[in-house]
């Protein structure tokens, strides 16, 4: 089990990112930096460093500019990756704050949401 947002969370995240051939496929064209964090808890953000689709590094953020920033409280999160509350929503209602490209968001909006449905599938303590 690995403590939700955590480094070694990031990590298995990642890993479960470069299994979904799907995913990677629908995001050959893309690549950026994205920086998760809980909401309040920004110097305890983590980082997934994207080159043409494929996961290449996961690990602790730090102060660089991202090119996408993504946090919300612990119970949104816990919404978002277990399919209770949709990605489109969460931003519209703001539930799940969002700086970045929104015209590349919406771009890749379907892979985005299959990005977060995958955070489900790690074993996660959510009692941060």
């Amino acid at each position: 089990m690995h403590r939700f947002l955590s480094e070694d969370w990031i990590k298995a995240y990642m890993d479960e990112w470069n299994k979904n051939e799907k995913l990677k496929k629908n995001l050959e064209d893309f690549s950026a930096s994205i920086k998760y964090y809980i909401e309040g808890k920004e110097s305890e953000a983590v980082e997934l460093i994207v080159e043409k689709g494929t996961a290449k590094h996961a690990g602790k953020a730090n102060s660089q500019k991202y090119d996408f920033e993504l946090w919300a409280s612990p119970e949104n999160w816990k919404k978002l990756a277990t399919g209770e509350m949709g990605p489109r929503a969460a931003m519209l209602t703001k539930r799940l704050k969002f700086k970045g490209s929104m015209i590349t968001a919406m771009k890749y909006m379907s892979s985005f949401e299959e990005s977060l449905r995958m955070m489900s599938r790690i074993p996660t303590v959510w009692d941060v």
